[in-house]
């Protein structure tokens, strides 16, 4: 499917905050995979001369041992990784906690607002976050644009950057410039679809706007203007009624996604960029492949909880990742990209195939960067997939 000039425009006018990532910038400069330069500890000796641990609140994408081994060694700090599932669950458990029990949390970008509305994060103080200035500005503007900062002070630092865009089995034409987020609703997939039902909607949408049928930057004003969200989600959420046959699988989880393609008959579906990754890299016949209408991208970030007891060592492992070797090194065994400045250096030859062959030509220009989820939207949007999965 050709790309509207009408996309092309909206691509320009909302996302081109991410125009200095661009393929080459990511691909350029290879080392040996997995090469890692030795990590200067000076920004950590306030941090060891108070307290040897920290308890971080994430994903369980961000253990992998190579990662969290490398960050020990460094620093000398131990790490004590509390895992939520999806970012639903980290606000739901801390707001059970009121916040207390962890020193940093890595909240998707889109949902630093709505902590710092429920009082879970306290600001951060820049001026121990010396490895800020490695950040490529033009994420680090999008992280204050979109909720980061509040009252000119900031809550959330950059860390990785990654998305949600199509998967499909080798027979399954995947092709930049055509493929679309149509395809998920293509008549002879019918029954062997897989999606996470909320940015099922937020696709649908997209592929709305690129046929036409739906006003061009809708889905990114749904964000902030509540009329139209519920307008715009209805619309998409009555066509997925309607065609929910299509659907062989919803998930939520990273082994979910695993196991619609592997154990449960799916060849196409919607998919995060780091189980495409793995499974390719495990010798899995399946595509990775940015659609027309632009990669769904979230932003990871570091925000330092309101109950911290171990706050030097949270600025110590902010500060630790924001080094080029070290978005090298997290890259190749997460799967997501860094926001520094020189990462892709250290990008190993295997993630840097899967990066060229799923964001060929200009498609991180294009990525859709979702805008700040409220409350008022997570509430509404909850509510229509909740409709979803049990019409």
């Amino acid at each position: 499917m050709k790309r509207s000039k009408s996309v092309a425009a909206r691509s320009r006018a909302t996302q081109g905050v991410v125009s200095n990532v661009t393929r080459r910038t990511l691909l350029k400069g290879a080392v040996a995979a997995g090469a890692i330069a030795s990590v200067g500890p000076w920004f950590i000796k306030d941090a060891l001369s108070t307290s040897g641990e920290l308890t971080w609140f994430t994903w369980d994408d961000y253990e992998p041992k190579p990662f969290v081994e490398q960050f020990t060694k460094d620093t000398g700090i131990k790490l004590n990784m509390q895992i939520f599932t999806g970012n639903e669950d980290a606000i739901n458990k801390m707001r059970a906690s009121r916040g207390q029990g962890y020193d940093l949390v890595t909240p998707g970008l889109a949902w630093v607002s709505a902590g710092v509305d429920y009082d879970f994060y306290q600001p951060i103080d820049t001026a121990k976050v010396p490895n800020l200035n490695n950040v490529v500005p033009d994420f680090r503007k999008r992280v204050e644009q979109l909720g980061g900062s509040r009252a000119g002070k900031m809550y959330a630092v950059p860390f990785t950057w990654s998305t949600e865009a199509l998967a499909g089995a080798a027979d399954v034409p995947l092709e930049y410039g055509k493929a679309s987020y149509g395809l998920l609703w293509d008549p002879q997939y019918k029954g062997k679809v897989a999606a996470r039902a909320r940015t099922l909607l937020l696709a649908t949408g997209l592929w709305m706007e690129n046929t036409g049928k739906m006003a061009p930057g809708t889905m990114l004003k749904a964000f902030s203007d509540e009329a139209v969200m519920k307008k715009a989600y209805g619309q998409t959420l009555d066509y997925a009624i309607a065609n929910k046959a299509q659907i062989k699988q919803f998930w939520l989880k990273g082994g979910e996604q695993k196991a619609a393609f592997l154990q449960n008959g799916c060849v196409v579906g919607l998919t995060w960029d780091s189980i495409m990754f793995s499974l390719i890299k495990e010798g899995q016949k399946l595509k990775y492949m940015a659609p027309a209408e632009g990669a769904l991208t979230v932003m990871d970030t570091h925000a330092l909880a309101k109950g911290a007891k171990n706050i030097e060592q949270a600025y110590a492992l902010i500060n630790w990742t924001l080094q080029p070797p070290i978005g090298g090194l997290m890259a190749n065994n997460v799967g997501y990209n860094s926001v520094v400045n020189g990462a892709e250096q250290y990008y190993s030859a295997d993630y840097k195939k899967f990066v060229a062959a799923a964001f060929p030509g200009d498609a991180v220009s294009r990525l859709f960067i979702q805008g700040t989820e409220h409350p008022w939207f997570i509430a509404e949007r909850q509510r229509l997939v909740d409709r979803l999965l049990a019409a």
